[in-house]
């Protein structure tokens, strides 16, 4: 992690050999496909044992099997896939969805005969390789201590929201994109950075607020270097903008407005500009007035975890962690800034900032902690908000 007190000139200590590039993958992809083939196995039989209803709306093979894992947000994803934005008699509100995932849907749909499948592997993929590049930041910010990149993917596996990294949706290339585009940024590589955070942003609109934060990055190592003249590389964090700003252009062309991705989101999602205060009173409003238990989970954990942002920006803010504060801050900043405060704790799936820290953490004496409290809190919530995702109900 990059901060005021430590030396961004410097880029971290990388693995050595021939097969430096593949550090790290034996042991991530060990912890992270053991907890994807458990939940699997656990939510598979238990809505089996269970007599959970059939295929309503997957009409193919396997299709009660594949909506234990395919809900909701998943469908506006594999529609745009199959049908592109705008279809005949559909007028709102697939725009709310940037293409980069529908998109990675299509090109994989042919070698798999299904975009279903291909939302699946797509899925599985991404959040493979994000795990491979959290084991290699944590073990490197660790001072090569492999137990933090352990800790760092077994954390993501048995976080309770963790199921939205296994379904069809875009978090998982959203994680990946992100991680790869700070890897790059930290050693320096702009145009690789750039690129990357600007497929991040091809997925969703908070690839913007990565662009941020690694604006802040580079002005961090520029000032390490002594100089304050950007070189030519900085153009590279210009690509992310005029992804989105290509994306609301052909939105522009089909509809005749700059803003029909903001006008989808009050169309479908009642979401509009608030003040955060107004965000987190309307977010306590919504969960006491909950006319159901699932809502008054799902409205409970979207309350917890803002206010978790908040304490997790502070924290970062106080350690001088000043990119990863700028990220983090942005992201929360969209959710709270907002008359619907829903989704959070999938959202905080992209707070990597916060496994790294805790990984770290888990590697000394005052940590020994997160490791036991994460395998007793984390696997019951999981199974427990899966289950809830697979019979239709809705969970962040």
């Amino acid at each position: 992690m990059t901060s005021a007190a430590s030396s961004p000139s410097d880029p971290p200590t990388a693995p050595v050999g021939r097969w430096a590039v593949l550090a790290g993958l034996r042991p991530a992809m060990s912890i992270w496909w053991a907890s994807r083939l458990a939940l699997f196995v656990v939510v598979s039989l238990t809505s089996y044992v269970l007599a959970l209803p059939g295929p309503t709306r997957i009409h193919e093979p396997g299709g009660w099997l594949l909506e234990r894992f395919v809900w909701w947000d998943a469908f506006h994803f594999l529609r745009i896939a199959d049908l592109g934005y705008l279809p005949p008699g559909l007028s709102c509100c697939d725009q709310a969805f940037f293409p980069g995932y529908p998109l990675s849907i299509r090109v994989f749909a042919p070698l798999v005969g299904s975009s279903v499948l291909a939302g699946l592997l797509v899925t599985q993929l991404a959040a493979s390789i994000a795990m491979w590049l959290l084991w290699r930041m944590a073990t490197e910010s660790s001072q090569g201590d492999r137990r933090a990149g352990d800790t760092a993917v077994l954390l993501f596996a048995v976080t309770p929201y963790g199921l939205f990294l296994s379904s069809v949706y875009s978090e998982s290339l959203f994680l990946a994109l992100c991680l790869a585009a700070w890897w790059a940024g930290e050693r320096r590589h702009w145009w690789s950075a750039g690129v990357l955070t600007a497929a991040a942003a091809a997925v969703r609109v908070n690839g913007l607020f990565l662009a941020a934060a690694l604006a802040v990055m580079y002005l961090l190592q520029l000032r390490a270097d002594g100089r304050w003249r950007p070189r030519p590389d900085v153009a590279a964090l210009l690509l992310p903008a005029t992804v989105v700003l290509g994306y609301f252009g052909y939105l522009r062309a089909r509809t005749g407005s700059w803003n029909d991705w903001q006008h989808a989101q009050v169309t479908a999602w009642h979401r509009e500009l608030a003040w955060p205060w107004q965000g987190l009173q309307l977010g306590w409003h919504s969960l006491v007035t909950a006319p159901s238990n699932d809502l008054v989970i799902t409205r409970a954990a979207d309350l917890l975890t803002a206010l978790a942002g908040l304490v997790l920006v502070g924290l970062l803010c106080w350690r001088r962690y000043w990119p990863e504060a700028t990220f983090v801050a942005l992201n929360l900043a969209v959710l709270i800034c907002s008359t619907t405060l829903q989704s959070t704790p999938r959202y905080a799936l992209m707070w990597f900032p916060a496994y790294l820290i805790l990984a770290r953490l888990s590697v000394r004496r005052t940590g020994r902690w997160v490791r036991p409290v994460a395998l007793t809190a984390g696997p019951p919530f999981l199974v427990l908000f899966s289950m809830i995702f697979s019979i239709h109900l809705w969970v962040a």
